[in-house]
């Protein structure tokens, strides 16, 4: 499980894995009736009998897409989770193993991938370890006690059939209501109106593809049997809220341990009122947290009036991200979603990614990306936050204090890089501009 993650996510809330053995969607070996023929039978065929047979020859000769043979040391790294407890200044990351130099500092939850063989000395093992995750640098190895190294399991999968539906995003005329043309620049005019910096995380469908396991029988709120799937990936739903099993059926969790409902949307729900959740559209929000700043512009502001509103992120749009169907990003987005209030607060966003990879850096780095880490939004990880009690239990700062600089061992003040600018969109005539609840 994806300790880092959000549980009980509105609609969605690490990934789901395919089961041993399974091909990766679209490979197959070549034809194997064919197999015996060589290329130079292929090319007397050439000369000899014609173009059309030539043709077809060459057709069923050349291999299909080659099934990859993994390599298990770099496309599986061992990777661990660095334990670094009560330590806001971080713990030493050395050298050479034994020896006193320090090559660089690590913090309690950073990810960390092994770079290497272990060297013992004294009978202490010591691991050489670089950066596991993408939107950092791997930088030089350096050497850490085994046991202050907390391995991360994850099955060996790095890609699931799921991850090749069609992730383009909607279309600004496919979003909202309006009269005329309908697209970035016609949206320049409408008012917008800041309303705070806020730090991302990335979110997806669970997979049970990526989640095998003994078969367990699932229950709906009534307790009647609507399937099964493996334990681990049910807990992955209910972490990212939903997700699609081996036999295509999509459970959501409906918001009590065991119990689960199926749906038939595209993509899930969001957080009520028959909105739904699109990628590279969606984001999660703590709607009391953004009412407290949206009450001027939205009397009387709650979930119910706020759910379904557009907003802009300008950074997003900056950075000109190519997205799935080959269009830059426009930087405008629908908050129709929720999460834990614990993990989502007040400056905190979720974005839905579909299937793509939600930045997890426990995972094999080509698992962890999406089409806005690739374009340069950087999302938050665990050791942002720099003091953790236990090896689970992490300690936040008041937001007061974050924002006044008093308390500066979380995300707010570790990681400003991150931070985003959320703004409202308002119609010319004042009112919330509203995304669709069911778009075409």
């Amino acid at each position: 499980m994806n300790t880092w993650r959000l549980p009980g996510k509105g609609a969605m809330h690490p990934t789901a894995f395919p089961q041993p053995g399974l091909e990766e969607p679209g490979l197959q070996e070549c034809v194997p009736a064919f197999a015996c023929l060589s290329k130079q039978f292929c090319l007397t065929a050439l000369m000899r009998y014609g173009q059309l047979l030539a043709l077809l020859l060459v057709f069923f000769c050349a291999p299909g897409p080659a099934v990859v043979d993994a390599d298990t040391e770099l496309d599986f790294p061992e990777i661990f989770k660095g334990r670094c407890l009560n330590n806001a200044s971080g713990c030493p990351c050395y050298k050479s193993p034994g020896e006193p130099e320090i090559s660089r500092k690590y913090y309690h939850a950073e990810a960390l991938r092994r770079e290497g063989s272990s060297k013992t000395v004294a009978g202490k093992e010591f691991v050489p370890v670089v950066r596991n995750s993408v939107i950092t640098t791997p930088g030089q190895s350096c050497y850490i006690a085994r046991d202050s190294l907390i391995p991360m399991k994850y099955s060996p999968v790095l890609k699931s059939k799921i991850q090749l539906l069609d992730h383009t995003p909607l279309r600004l005329d496919q979003l909202v209501e309006l009269s005329g043309e309908i697209n970035a620049d016609t949206l320049k005019g409408f008012k917008r109106v800041e309303i705070r910096r806020v730090w991302p995380t990335f979110y997806h469908l669970a997979m049970e593809e990526f989640h095998p396991g003994p078969r367990v029988d699932v229950r709906n709120p009534a307790g009647k049997k609507i399937g099964e799937a493996s334990g681990d990936f049910l807990e992955q739903v209910r972490w990212e809220g939903s997700g699609v099993a081996l036999d295509g059926k999509k459970y959501h969790y409906a918001g009590r341990p065991g119990q689960y409902n199926t749906y038939d949307l595209r993509w899930g729900h969001g957080a009520g009122y028959n909105y739904q959740v699109f990628p590279y559209r969606t984001i999660a929000v703590n709607f009391s947290g953004l009412c407290r700043h949206l009450r001027a512009q939205i009397p009387g502001c709650s979930k119910k009036s706020l759910i379904g509103l557009m907003v802009f992120i300008p950074e997003v749009a900056e950075k000109r991200i190519k997205m799935p169907g080959g269009a830059e990003h426009d930087g405008y987005f629908c908050i129709t979603d929720t999460g834990s209030p614990y993990y989502i607060r007040e400056e905190r966003i979720d974005m839905f990614v579909g299937t793509h990879g939600g930045g997890n850096p426990y995972l094999p780095t080509a698992r962890q990306g999406n089409h806005f880490m690739d374009g340069g939004i950087k999302n938050l990880v665990p050791s942002d936050w720099k003091i953790w009690k236990t090896d689970t239990k992490r300690v936040w700062c008041d937001q007061a204090a974050a924002e006044s600089g008093q308390c500066v061992h979380d995300f707010r003040n570790t990681a400003p890089e991150k931070a985003l600018t959320l703004q409202a969109v308002f119609r010319p005539d004042g009112q919330p501009l509203r995304c669709k609840k069911n778009p075409r």
